[in-house]
């Protein structure tokens, strides 16, 4: 409503930093997330899914807990789809963009597992399996971190 064409300050220190690999993260003594995609309409989501979109927050995450002291952080990478596709039920998402993403950052020695349905991975990473999620849109991964930080 005030004119400014950038859905979030993401996005708008993204464009004033001319950074082209960025995402929005969020620390908490608890729980750490990070988002594939941050300020897009649910139904958009499928659209804008690439590889890309899954590795580098993946990539960018793995970077930041490292920098955060966690030498080696093992992260979890949540699926798109209601348990994980359940092995191409729920859509294709998994197999076709989130399994190629994760492999993609295993090639490059990050220790990335998944994809996991998003219902049941929090549990685990509250519990300090996990030092990342990488949850694939934003209340996937808000509504878990806001409930506990």
């Amino acid at each position: 409503m005030a004119g400014c064409r950038f859905p979030g300050h993401t996005e708008l220190f993204a464009h004033r930093t001319k950074t082209r690999r960025f995402a929005m993260m969020f620390k908490s003594a608890k729980l750490n997330v990070v988002l594939a995609t941050v300020h897009v309409p649910l139904m958009d989501v499928r659209n804008l899914f690439t590889i890309g979109c899954v590795y580098d927050p993946i990539d960018l995450g793995n970077e930041a807990m490292q920098r955060l002291g966690v030498a080696k952080p093992r992260i979890a990478v949540c699926g798109l789809n209601p348990h994980a596709s359940e092995n191409g039920q729920f859509g294709d998402e998994e197999s076709r963009v989130i399994g190629p993403a994760i492999e993609m950052a295993k090639q490059h020695g990050i220790d990335a597992r998944g994809p996991f349905p998003a219902d049941t991975i929090f549990g685990p990473a509250l519990a300090g399996k996990y030092d990342l999620v990488v949850a694939m849109y934003h209340d996937q991964g808000l509504i878990p971190l806001k409930m506990v930080a």
